[in-house]
């Protein structure tokens, strides 16, 4: 699924709709979440609807007591887990930056020479 293309008032309602169906799957009323979570009644009622935002922290206590904060955290993993990061590292050769030393190279006061011609 994928949401790139929908407004976020759409979203907004799928992700409340989506909570909806896992708090009825646990058998759980709004108040029993609420009471559970310590969001408000409305809120949550909010939220199921789409009707309105709630807070990131009253979002993050619903997704505890709905058993999806591991979900959750899949969004914010480690970019350097990534499978398409660690697919391109492999093709690519990891670029590193080049620093100065900060040392001034004394001036060699030498013939140059072309090739391996002796001196």
């Amino acid at each position: 699924m994928s949401w790139s293309g929908d407004n976020l008032y759409l979203i907004l309602e799928k992700i409340g709709s989506s909570l909806k169906g896992r708090r009825v799957q646990m058998e759980l009323s709004q108040e029993e979440l609420s009471e559970k979570s310590g969001v408000s009644l409305s809120s949550i009622a909010r939220l199921e609807t789409g009707k309105g935002n709630i807070s990131l922290l009253n979002l993050l206590a619903i997704l505890k007591e709905l058993d999806l904060l591991n979900e959750f955290q899949m969004t914010f993993r480690d970019p350097s887990l990534s499978l398409s990061l660690l697919a391109k590292s492999k093709s690519k050769k990891l670029r590193q930056r080049v620093r100065k030393t900060g040392k001034i190279l004394p001036n060699k006061k030498k013939d140059w020479s072309w090739g391996n011609q002796s001196e």
